[in-house]
């Protein structure tokens, strides 16, 4: 392409409509799109033409994307749709139009603006061929230009003298420059060539007037207008450019008419070599020197792009993708009083527009270009940086700005600042903007937080282009901005920009805070103290006379020169005392008295002073409604970290009187305001006011609780939320509309949701969960229900007012402060949490969806699907598609080039760190799965391990390149030195637990210890290893460090030596990959090559148990659960799998979605979460809710644990023991409540809840019985008394009126609860000890179990047997139950078995349950009846199915004694134990689906009626057994088991009459179905 073609490709281009021609009978859709963003486009009615809403101008980088559909779509599902799209560049589009058009000269550019272009025809539908045109017109400025050009033209052509003598050159001056008006972008440089033009014309002249000189003079007027036209050109201000062509053409008109006819008055009377006519020469050749070197300035300065009008696109993208905030920027009618600060803005302004080398003399400033104002609260620092922010504006030097403010969410976060000003200088120096847009349009995934610093500094290094002069950046009230790490960051950034750039400088005013001080000390700035200014005094002196001026006018007759002076004196030179009183005493008709009462007294310190200002006026408005004032106050304050609300709002929430609210705050005008005029948020005027009410200077009558504010907004944002939200609140007609379609929304949003609703719908999270301090009753009901019942309409709200993502950030934070709440609260809001980001793209989209198409596709499993339907029985039923679970994924992260080799949690669980082999670490947002900032940058290799300091303020990285870096966890900034003695790849880095030392391993096969405060290695090398470190981590205690490594072994050191700890550890087969301590630091657990994971015991070094096995490639990382249950595993299988600490099963199915291996597994602090990190770039965060125990074992008794029950609401846990006390515990945390209960003087045997759950009664071996208060632990009554032996087993009847105890005394006796009497004679039978007894749901019979091997049931009434006891133990019989239907009774027995007895005739069933070795302790049945739980001397806990007698699952390992007890919370969900290590555990035995079941019936008949040499290969070839059934066979070791294991087996009748059919193998006996059944 030639030079002349690119020039031309540089001007600007708009889309102006596209036309679609095609014969289809189908209605067509047009769909535009530019860089992937649709783009709003309307159809002419009864035209096949579409027009884009806004003017599109086209640049190289963009992509126009036209897309064609046919067909309709209904509810969100398409039927019968066809699509077509062709893609065209900017670039293309630019060329081909330049390329086709005839540029004429004048008329033809005015008269034919706009050249059709075809750019695509080839598609089509219904076999008819569609064409697509693209209209596309040049820059409006052409035919404003050209108008000029063609005035310019005849204007010289009027003067024919002239042109004659000019043939013989045969110069047309237009035709000659004809290249300028082709060249119509920059426009600077058409008016410029024009300049030009007029001087070549008066050059080529023969004759010269002294009038010349005055030509001269009068072009030279030129030059200033020309001046602000290149300025205008360079830093994109160019409003005013059509009007500035028009002037300077007339001007040049005029100059050369003037200077033509003149010279055709005068042609022969002057020589070209007279004095006069050279010294005018040289006047007119130094214009043209002048103007030579303005033109070319302007050619170097200005490229093809600086002068385009930034396309609405372009605005789009960067306004979108940075997120400014618009409330942040200065205002132009706030500032210094008139008169005021004159002599400091004007040093300022001139420091701003000096360059670097001429701002030195300045005491305030330094030669990096940053300057610091700063002074104490109520000096004026944000009215002077407004009037300096005006100043700045007015001269054109104004950056951008960003005013902070700490009670405003957004203006407080200096995540905000950096975004802000990159999008307000984009919008002053065009060449910046441009690389910006790129930058953005580049990298989608680049978000305002992680952008803002790359953006800012590497743009700002790639400019080749500069502004004229300096621009400045101004960020006012940084001390309210942010933390000391985060603040320290962001000036670094600006100094280092300021650094690189001299035509950028920076004004930065705050209080005078330490870190912000110390930043500036350390960069040697010298900040100016507002204080200290010399003008001061003279400016307050003015201030104070025109704020009283205000007040009441001529202040020197009412206020008279001594109380001015004494305002003078008290403000102690701050401004905001003069203004505050101005605005207090305003009010007054009379200011004086007011004014003398606040006079009293001596003069204090300014801060006082302000403060005694503060409480005049509120005590003076309040009076006696101090409670509601203060009720208002907190609202106020409690909210605006969010954002301000109006007073219709706060009357709402407070259900306070709008008119009194309204009075209020316009009485309280000294202190308060409102944002806006109509319905504006109420703020406090300054930051001090905040800082006052909620001090401890404030009096305790008017002093604002910040907690107690945000309990309060809580219960107001729920309470709203339950009043207001409803079923399509905004009334819409109908779901096909997309949300950004609708019209009116905005006005049908604030008819119907009022600011309250929506400010509650976005912000009760953040409330609620401001402390952990457990939630109301009524709070957890609310919540509760506002999640059953509200949480789609909930999410309605938000999808209309586009603030979706506010919905995850909420339930996640809900989610975090678990402990706050019930497990139903947070069920729900996990399952919430899982709709939300299964469908957040429909429900973002379209309101309506949420129910249309969202819903219907929710899996049944899901409470909020469950909850929805009784108010959507008609929902669409979803015959295919619909998930039947939710995804274990929850969350994909999406930001490194290259495979993510290592990951970590943050301490808080609020941030997960990553490393890869793109060089680069990444922080993401663990809630919204944003980068928080931009990648940490120092490695230069792959990063192999990353960890986070216990503290979580520093994150510590090992490198391919054999440095370790250490991290600000914050700012992302390194701390300190690399550490550099490895000498190979830093493979492994590790803290330990106290934060005091770092360990690191690395490829060479050495281990190195650091000291973490300082970076110098702490003693020698550990070396033992005989290859490649690949893990280290500490023990718990930090005394030992455990590595891996690919000599196949584990070893142990002692941390604080070095020294060796025993053998290595040995097993393995190939390389150890990975390896992990337990929580209590009993177990390390390891990963390896040979695809399986192996627990250790860490003190003897021996496997714990066989291999973990499952993985089918490399195991490549392992980790445990912070709760010790469970260990998650990932391998290059792709997958990750959870296995039971305690029992090496595995515990659900493995986690997909990695598209290649995975490399790194980590868990949340809380246990909740699984992260992971993968060769396919990508970081996954899983639920990991699987499993079986919950909680960590309780273990505060000191003595064996006897007996355990559940409280009937489900909530607590009774325990007795033998250490003679009763504990109560929180069943969900496995805290104890209260003290423990103690007034036996034996070990206690049995505990049992009354029915209401106010009591428990309690049996021991000192013969009496206690029963106790649960509210207060103290008894009842006095203990009852009768039994002469211990007694085993107490319980109440189901009516709470009786106790019945069994004793060893062999009776069984019956006591009236209330009154402690006992009810009629012992019941007598059994010939030894009575060991367990229970009573019927009715309550009518007490059966006794006995170790005289029989169970008796009795009569409650009568006290006789009801039948015959019932015999078939063979041993003592332990443990009695009655099925919640009263018909069965269960027992156990220490002969290892447990039978089922027909509660009514006494007959057992054919067989026992059997699959114990020793003694079953204990049974128990589900409140459903539908299982019964065990406990044995084995150790174990077992589930069984009541109906078919089956083990449910494998056994639930865990305790390492006797299990004792056993009891079924009254859901069904858990299982309590108590055992004789002196633990009890809560086990979560969700029901086994009945799939599992019919698998574990399947398999027991197949060892029934086939060959067992045989079974093995039936179970892998014939039919998908589950993990856990082949594990049984194997435990079985193929024997064949008792066909009375089938007992109820013809429930699986109808699945293996098919397989048996199938087989290729002969059963050992015919099988027939009659039989079966």
């Amino acid at each position: 392409m030639s030079g002349q073609s690119e020039k031309e490709d540089d001007r600007s281009l708009y889309l102006e409509e596209i036309h679609v021609e095609s014969d289809t009978k189908t209605q067509l859709r047009v769909k535009l799109q530019i860089n992937g963003n649709d783009i709003r486009v309307k159809q002419e009615e009864q035209t096949p033409i579409w027009r884009p809403f806004h003017s599109l101008e086209l640049t190289h980088f963009l992509k126009i994307t036209v897309i064609l559909k046919v067909g309709r779509s209904v509810a969100g599902i398409s039927f019968g749709k066809q699509e077509a799209r062709v893609d065209v560049s900017g670039q293309e589009a630019m060329e081909t139009f330049w390329g086709l058009r005839t540029l004429a000269i004048g008329r033809s550019i005015a008269n034919n603006p706009v050249l059709l272009l075809i750019i695509w025809a080839a598609t089509m539908f219904d076999d008819q061929p569609a064409t697509v045109t693209l209209k596309l017109r040049p820059s409006p400025t052409l035919q404003a230009t050209s108008e000029h050009i063609l005035k310019l033209q005849e204007s010289i052509k009027n003067f024919k003298p002239l042109m004659e003598s000019l043939t013989e050159q045969e110069l047309d001056v237009v035709t000659k420059h004809g290249i300028v008006l082709a060249e119509l972008n920059p426009i600077a440089k058409v008016t410029f060539g024009l300049v030009k033009t007029t001087f070549d014309v008066l050059k080529e002249q023969n004759r010269y007037d002294a009038l010349v000189s005055e030509l001269a003079m009068r072009t030279g007027r030129i030059l200033p207008f020309a001046d602000r036209l290149l300025e205008d050109a360079v830093c994109e201000e160019t409003e005013l450019v059509a009007l500035a062509i028009g002037k300077l053409c007339d001007l040049i008109v005029e100059t050369a008419g003037f200077a033509c006819k003149h010279i055709e008055d005068s042609c022969n009377k002057r020589l070209l070599g007279s004095p006069e006519s050279l010294e005018e020469m040289n006047t007119i050749k130094g214009l043209q020197g002048r103007l030579e070197i303005l033109q070319e300035d302007l050619d170097r300065a200005i490229s093809g792009e600086a002068l385009n009008v930034t396309s609405t696109v372009e605005n789009d993208l960067i306004l979108k993708r940075l997120k400014p905030v618009d409330e942040a920027n200065y205002q132009d009618d706030r500032g210094c009083m008139e008169g005021t600060r004159v002599q400091l803005i004007d040093g300022v302004i001139t420091w701003a527009t000096t360059t670097s080398k001429e701002d030195g003399s300045m005491q305030y400033s330094n030669s990096d270009g940053v300057m610091w104002l700063y002074g104490m609260p109520g000096i004026g620092k944000t009215a002077l940086t407004h009037s300096i922010c005006r100043r700045l504006h007015e001269t054109r030097r104004l950056g951008g700005s960003f005013f902070c403010r700490r009670d405003d969410r957004a203006r407080s976060d200096t995540k905000s600042v950096l975004p802000t000003l990159i999008y307000r200088l984009s919008g002053v120096f065009g060449p910046y903007r441009a690389c910006v847009a790129q930058a953005l349009h580049d990298d989608p995934e680049l978000t305002p937080q992680s952008a803002s610093g790359q953006i800012f500094l590497n743009n700002l290094k790639s400019l080749k282009k500069y502004p004229p002069h300096t621009l400045v950046l101004v960020v006012d009230a940084l001390d309210e901005c942010g933390d000391p790490a985060t603040r320290t960051q962001l000036l670094g950034r600006l100094l280092e920009a300021c650094k690189r750039n001299k035509w950028l400088k920076t004004i930065v005013t705050s209080r005078p805070e330490q870190d912000i001080q110390s930043f500036f000390d350390a960069a040697g700035i010298i900040g100016r103290n507002l204080a200290e200014d010399d003008q001061s005094h003279k400016d307050i002196q003015l201030f104070t006379y025109q704020r009283m001026e205000m007040v009441s006018p001529d202040p020197e007759s009412w206020a008279g020169e001594r109380r001015l002076s004494q305002i003078i004196n008290r403000s102690g030179g701050l401004f905001l005392f003069v203004e505050t009183l101005g605005q207090y005493l305003i009010q007054y008709k009379d200011p004086k008295v007011p004014l003398d009462r606040l006079l009293e007294g001596t003069s204090e310190e300014p801060s006082t002073e302000l403060h005694k200002l503060y409480l005049a006026a509120i005590d003076t408005h309040i009076g006696p409604e101090v409670a509601e004032f203060r009720l208002m106050a907190r609202t106020i304050i409690g909210v605006a970290p969010h954002r301000a609300l109006c007073d219709e709002a706060i009357a709402e929430f407070t259900s306070l009187e709008p008119r009194r609210i309204n009075s209020w705050v316009d009485d309280l005008s000294s202190l308060l305001y409102r944002e806006g005029p109509i319905k504006g948020g109420i703020r406090v005027r300054h930051i001090s006011i905040l800082e006052y009410l909620t001090g401890s200077f404030c009096p305790l009558d008017f002093r604002v609780d910040i907690k107690h504010a945000n309990t309060e907004l809580s219960t107001y944002c729920l309470r709203t939320m339950a009043l207001g939200l409803r079923f399509n609140i905004c009334g819409l007609e109908s779901s096909y509309t997309p949300n950004r379609d609708i019209k009116n929304l905005s006005e049908r949003i604030q008819a119907n949701a009022s600011d309250a609703l929506r400010y509650s719908c976005l912000h009760w999270s953040s409330h609620l969960c401001e402390d952990l301090e457990p939630a109301s009753k009524e709070v957890c009901e609310a919540l509760v229900n506002f999640l059953r019942e509200q949480a789609l309409h909930w999410l309605e709200v938000l999808s209309l007012i586009n603030e979706v993502p506010a919905a995850i950030v909420a339930l996640r934070k809900l989610i975090a402060c678990s402990r706050k709440f019930d497990k139903e609260i947070v069920n729900l809001a996990e399952d919430v949490l899982r709709f939300l980001i299964a469908f957040a793209r429909p429900i973002s989209t379209s309101a309506p969806h949420i129910y249309l198409s969202a819903l219907p596709f929710t899996p049944p499993e899901s409470s909020l699907r469950r909850n929805a339907s009784k108010f959507f029985p008609k929902l669409m039923r979803v015959s295919e598609g619909q998930m039947l679970r939710w995804p274990t994924s929850v969350g994909v992260l999406k930001g490194h080039s290259n495979s993510v080799e290592a990951l970590a949690y943050s301490p808080d669980g609020n941030n997960i760190v990553s490393g890869g082999l793109d060089w680069t670490i990444r922080i993401w947002d663990t809630a919204t799965g944003a980068s928080v900032s931009e990648p940490l940058k120092g490695h230069t290799g792959p990063v192999t391990s990353v960890v986070y300091s216990p503290d979580g303020r520093q994150i510590v990285s090992g490198s391919w390149d054999h440095t370790i870096r250490i991290w600000d966890a914050t700012t992302g900034a390194p701390v300190g030195e690399p550490l550099k003695e490895h000498a190979d790849t830093v493979s492994s880095v590790a803290y330990s637990s106290n934060g005091r030392s770092i360990a690191s391993g690395d490829m060479a096969g050495t281990i190195r210890i650091w000291n973490a405060k300082t970076g110098m290695p702490m003693g020698e090398p550990l070396k033992g290893h005989t290859d490649s470190v690949t893990r280290v981590a500490y023990s718990p205690d930090d005394r030992h460090i455990a590595s891996s490594s690919q000599d196949y072994t584990i070893r142990i050191w002692e941390a604080e030596t070095g020294a060796s700890v025993g053998e290595p550890l040995k097993g393995h087969t190939l390389w150890v990959t990975s390896l992990a301590y337990s929580p209590d630091g009993r177990n390390i657990v390891s990963s390896s090559y040979d695809l399986t994971v192996r627990i250790w015991d860490a003190e003897k070094g021996k496997v714990i148990g066989k291999p973990l096995k499952g993985h089918t490639q490399i195991v490549t990382s392992v980790a445990y659960s912070p709760d010790g249950r469970s260990i998650v595993s990932g391998s290059y299988d792709h997958t990750m799998r959870i296995w039971d600490a305690v029992t090496g099963m595995p515990v659900g199915e493995p986690l997909k979605g990695h598209s290649l291996g995975v490399t790194s597994v980590a868990y949340s602090p809380d246990s909740r979460t699984i992260v992971s990190s993968s060769c396919d770039h990508t970081v996954r965060i899983w639920d990991a809710s699987k499993g079986d125990a919950i909680g960590k074992p309780p273990k505060e008794h000191s003595g064996r644990i006897t007996s355990v029950a559940c409280s009937p609401d489900g909530l607590n846990i009774a325990s007795g023991s033998l250490d003679l006390t009763i504990r109560i515990w929180d069943l969900k945390t496995g805290a104890l409540i209260g003290e423990p209960l103690k007034g036996h003087t034996r070990p206690i045997t049995s505990v049992s809840y009354s029915p209401d759950g106010r009591h428990i009664v309690s049996g021991a071996w000192d013969y009496i019985i206690c029963i106790w208060d649960t509210s207060t632990g103290g008894l009842v009554c006095e203990p009852l008394t009768g039994h002469t032996d211990t007694i085993a087993s107490v319980v109440y009847s189901p009516d709470g009126r009786y106790i019945v105890s069994g004793s060893h005394d062999h009776t069984v006796r019956v006591w009236d609860a209330a009154t402690g009497k006992s009810v009629g004679e012992p019941l007598r039978g059994h010939t030894d000890q009575v060991a367990s007894v229970a009573f019927s749901p009715d309550g009518s019979r007490v059966v006794s179990g006995s170790e005289d091997h029989t169970i008796r049931i009795w009569d409650i009434v009568s006290g006789a047997l009801v039948i015959e006891p019932l015999k078939g133990h063979t041993d003592r019989v332990a443990s009695v139950a009655y099925s919640p239907d009263g018909s069965k009774i269960v027992s156990s027995s220490f002969g290892d078995t447990i039978r089922i007895w027909d509660a009514a005739t006494g007959v057992s069933a054919d067989d026992s349950l059997e699959g114990n070795d020793q003694g079953i302790t204990c049974v128990a049945y589900s409140p459903d009846g539908r299982r019964i739980v065990s406990g044995s001397s084995d150790h174990m806990v077992r589930i069984w199915d009541a109906d078919t007698g089956f083990l449910v699952g494998e056994p639930l390992n865990g305790h390492t004694h006797w299990v004792t007890s056993v009891a079924f919370s009254p859901n069904g969900q858990f299982v309590v134990s108590g055992s004789g290590d002196r633990t009890i555990r809560v086990w979560n035995v969700e029901e086994t689906p009945i799939n599992e079941l019919l698998h574990q019936n399947f398999l027991a008949f197949l060892q029934v009626y086939w060959p067992t040499t045989h079974f093995a290969q039936v179970v892998q070839t014939r039919y998908p057994l589950s993990l856990s059934i082949r594990s049984l066979w194997i435990q079985m070791d193929g024997s064949v088991v008792m066909k009375g294991f089938c007992y109820g087996f013809r429930k699986i009748v109808a699945m293996a009459l098919p397989v048996l059919q199938s087989s290729p193998f002969q059963p050992k006996a015919r099988v027939d179905a009659s039989d079966l059944i």
